[in-house]
């Protein structure tokens, strides 16, 4: 794994031993460790890690099998890649650490503070996918009769439909390719992964300070942060589901307001 390591904008870099890309800069407390969503990889957090790296140590890294991490070692999955968290952060040497998880990131960022509540100093879901019932019967069924062929093009039906209205043009391009780049083998154990998933069992059992970033469509009664106690939570408007990429300036004003209360 290959680390970056920087203060107020000088980085260095040194090689670990372990099969994760991370990028590491900055330094003070608390640390951030940002987890990025299905199909992306740290350039989705380079607006965020530039803002803070100047007042905080930030972290962030490809899941296996995106960006430049290789594949899984076995099958994908919600606790596995939840795994690639305490990996990262064992690399980057965080006894603890704020955790901010975008989509599948934010399920798995769950997953981890659920397991590890001592390691997370607080939890940060952006637009996290909502508990099971919130997807209409049809849309999971046309997505689960995929994973047998190719996912792909039915996760970019969705993700047009759904997830990328209000996206600007560079950011939907630069996601679908991304979509385009993965293997169907990740694509269809991720999709599965994370039809099965509740993540309100693994939030119920973290203690700690939590805060969602949401959009409009996902402030309902099933979304994760109105679904189980204890969520602050902020919604930033005009945006697709990749917040942080389609309103950087917001978004980051958003989670200063949230590490400042910490």
């Amino acid at each position: 794994m290959s680390i970056s390591s920087g203060t107020h904008g000088v980085s260095t870099s040194r090689t670990v031993p372990a099969r994760l890309h991370v990028v590491s800069r900055g330094s003070g407390d608390p640390a951030v460790l940002f987890t990025h969503s299905f199909a992306g990889d740290v350039s989705h957090w380079d607006a965020a890690l530039e803002h803070l790296e100047s007042d905080f140590h930030v972290i962030a890294f490809d899941f296996s099998g995106h960006g430049q991490s290789p594949p899984a070692a076995g099958p994908y999955s919600i606790d596995e890649l939840a795994e690639d968290i305490g990996a990262a952060a064992d690399a980057a040497h965080l006894d603890d650490f704020v955790l901010v998880g975008h989509s599948l990131g934010a399920s798995v960022a769950a997953e981890f503070a659920g397991s590890h509540a001592r390691r997370v100093k607080a939890l940060v879901l952006v637009d996290a996918p909502p508990a099971p019932g919130a997807i209409p019967p049809e849309q999971i069924g046309q997505l689960r009769a995929a994973l047998g062929k190719d996912p792909i093009p039915v996760v970019e039906q969705f993700w047009n439909q759904q997830m990328l209205v209000n996206a600007r043009e560079p950011v939907k391009r630069k996601l679908l390719a991304d979509l385009h780049g993965m293997t169907r083998q990740a694509a269809a154990e991720i999709t599965d992964a994370l039809l099965r998933y509740d993540a309100r069992d693994a939030l119920r059992r973290y203690p700690g300070p939590k805060f969602a970033i949401v959009t409009p469509r996902n402030d309902a009664p099933l979304s994760l942060h109105n679904a189980v106690p204890g969520f602050r939570h902020a919604v930033i408007a005009g945006t697709s589901h990749w917040i942080q990429l389609d309103k950087p300036a917001e978004f980051n004003r958003t989670l200063d307001g949230f590490l400042a209360s910490l």
